[in-house]
């Protein structure tokens, strides 16, 4: 998410959004800046805060300054079975009923805020589908048509934590196995 961010959130003076507090491009919040050491904090825990620039720079700054990561055998089993997992939801599943099944299936060890920044991440790349917006790594959605489709929503019923894209899954979208396979082919 930091890295699709970065290069398409091109140089741009800040557009206050219609409805929201922060620039309508992509989301900075003038007057909030959390603490950079926090920040690291729960990223490093597993957060995904690339949604948001003062997220995408830190987690990028940290990526610049680690070593490569190579993902394991059990990594990519893992993946696969996320994947797998998701592709086999009910018709009817929801974004949170799916992360319990998640949580119990204990596949993805970490924090619930790990697994929904990796599956932030996929829908954000478009492998995991929205009934809102068609997405892909190839281009930018602003915050605010974000924002806009989030609003058309009934299943969030106004939780914080429930963010597009991943809100707007439902099981019978299944996953796009077209863009699963051109962002992540090797490992499929």
């Amino acid at each position: 998410m930091s890295y699709h961010m970065m290069i398409h959130a091109h140089e741009h003076a800040y557009q206050q959004a219609e409805k929201f507090v922060a620039c309508r491009v992509c989301g900075f919040q003038r007057d909030k800046w959390e603490h950079i050491s926090n920040m690291r904090y729960v990223m490093h825990l597993g957060y995904a805060y690339g949604t948001v620039p003062e997220g995408a720079y830190v987690d990028l700054v940290e990526l610049a300054t680690l070593e490569p990561v190579t993902p394991t055998d059990g990594d990519i089993a893992t993946f696969r079975q996320l994947l797998k997992s998701l592709d086999l939801a009910s018709e009817d599943e929801t974004p949170g009923i799916f992360e319990k099944r998640l949580t119990a299936s204990k596949l993805v060890p970490g924090n619930s805020g790990t697994r929904r920044g990796i599956l932030i991440s996929l829908a954000m790349a478009g492998v995991i589908p929205n009934t809102q917006l068609s997405l892909s790594l190839a281009n930018w959605t602003g915050f605010d048509v974000m924002q806009e489709a989030a609003i058309q929503l009934n299943n969030t019923k106004g939780r914080s934590d429930m963010e597009m894209p991943w809100a707007g899954w439902m099981g019978g979208l299944r996953v796009d196995w077209d863009k699963a396979e051109q962002w992540f082919g090797q490992y499929l």
